[in-house]
C-alpha cells in the first residue's frame, strides 16, 4: 500500500471512530433526557447530525448501539473501581454517589428504563462475580444460602438502584445515602464475620468427639 493510499485509510477509520462516537453521545444524551426507551434511530440521527442509515452502518442493530453506548457509559461516566475486599466497598461507593449526584439524569435512567436494564446487564454480571471473589474468604465455613444471601445484599446495597431509591423515596442527599449505605454494608459484613466464626468453631467442634472415638478405638485391647 502507499504512503497516500494509507494516509486515506487511516482518515477513513478516523473520520468513521469519530461519527460512531457522535452516535453513541446522541444516544446517551437520550438516555439522560428520560426517553431513550420510546426514542427512534432518527431522532437520534438528527441529534448526532447523521444520515439515518448512518447509523445502521455502524450498529446494526439497537443491541449494538445499547452494548456501546454501556461500555462509553462505564468508561467514561460511572467506571468499574477495582476492589479486594468487601471492606472497601463503602468508600467506591461513596464515590460512586458523587458521580450519580454529577450525573443524576443519566443515573436514574441507568436503573430504571429498560434500555439502561440492558445496557448495564454485563457490567452488573461482571460486578457480583467481583463480589462473589471478595467475599469468598469471609464465607468459607457457612452454608451454601447464606453465602448467597450476603453476596446478593452486598451486591445489591453497591447499586444505582439502591441510590436512586434513597434518593427519590426519601429525599437523601448524596453524603446521607453514602452514609446509610456504609451503615448497612459494615452492619452486613461484621454479621458475616460473626456467623462464619460460629459456623468454624461448631465445625472444629463436632471433629473433636470423632478424633477422639478413633483414638479410643485404637487404643482398645485386639
Amino acid at each position: 500500500m502507499s504512503a497516500v493510499k494509507r494516509q486515506s485509510s487511516e482518515l477513513r477509520d478516523e473520520y468513521a471512530a469519530l461519527t460512531r462516537g457522535r452516535i453513541v453521545a446522541a444516544f446517551v444524551e437520550q438516555l439522560a433526557d428520560g426517553v431513550a426507551d420510546d426514542v427512534s434511530m432518527a431522532e437520534i440521527a438528527k441529534r448526532a447530525k447523521v444520515a439515518e442509515r448512518t447509523i445502521y452502518r455502524h450498529f446494526k442493530t439497537r443491541a449494538e448501539l445499547l452494548a456501546a453506548a454501556g461500555e462509553w457509559i462505564e468508561d467514561n461516566v460511572f467506571g468499574y473501581v477495582p476492589f479486594t475486599s468487601p471492606d472497601e466497598l463503602p468508600a467506591i461507593f461513596r464515590k460512586l454517589c458523587k458521580s450519580f449526584d454529577r450525573h443524576p439524569h443519566l443515573a436514574r435512567a441507568i436503573a430504571l428504563t429498560r434500555a439502561g436494564r440492558t445496557m448495564r446487564a454485563d457490567f452488573r454480571r461482571r460486578l457480583i462475580e467481583h463480589h462473589r471473589e471478595a467475599m469468598a474468604p469471609l464465607t468459607r465455613h457457612l452454608k451454601p444460602k447464606e453465602v448467597r444471601q450476603a453476596e446478593a445484599l452486598a451486591s445489591y446495597l453497591n447499586n444505582v438502584l439502591a441510590w436512586n431509591a434513597m434518593r427519590e423515596d426519601f429525599g437523601m442527599s448524596s453524603g446521607e445515602i453514602a452514609d446509610t449505605i456504609e451503615w448497612a454494608l459494615t452492619t452486613l459484613l461484621k454479621d458475616v464475620r460473626r456467623r462464619d466464626a460460629a459456623a468454624a468453631r461448631g465445625s472444629a467442634d463436632k471433629r473433636i468427639p470423632s478424633q477422639r472415638k478413633r483414638t479410643t478405638a485404637a487404643k482398645a485391647p485386639a
